[in-house]
């Protein structure tokens, strides 16, 4: 059984959200494009129970890298949604934009400070 470095780590975790929120991104932006075309349904990515459902049934760290990979955000049409007659709020499409962003901002530095500590780890803190 091979063991890599990261999947003692939260990177795969992280990873799988920055994909997470890279599609609904496309999925946002194809609900905003889409706000006048009659009966269009608006797009939703559903990611957040299928990665909380593996994360609780890890037994350890290496098992939880495996569990997270098989996860995979996927788009599916939102049968509720609201607004007129294609169920686009632009008010609500706007504000998970910004949600959606926020947190893919959050999530990068997340990685970005792993790296660090990674690096600082390899070659010493020169500070």
């Amino acid at each position: 059984m091979k063991i890599d470095l990261f999947d003692r780590s939260t990177v795969p975790v992280l990873e799988k959200q920055l994909d997470a929120f890279a599609l609904r991104n496309k999925a946002i932006s194809s609900n905003i494009a889409n706000i006048g075309t009659p009966n269009y349904k608006r797009l939703d990515v559903s990611f957040e129970q299928q990665l909380s459902d593996a994360i609780s049934n890890a037994s350890d760290p290496v098992d939880l890298s495996d569990k997270v990979s098989e996860v995979e955000p996927r788009i599916e049409i939102d049968p509720a949604g609201s607004g007129g007659s294609n169920n686009i709020d632009i008010d609500h499409e706007m504000a998970e934009l910004a949600k959606n962003q926020l947190q893919f901002g959050l999530v990068s530095r997340l990685i970005a400070g792993t790296f660090q500590s990674i690096d600082k780890s390899i070659n010493g803190d020169t500070q």
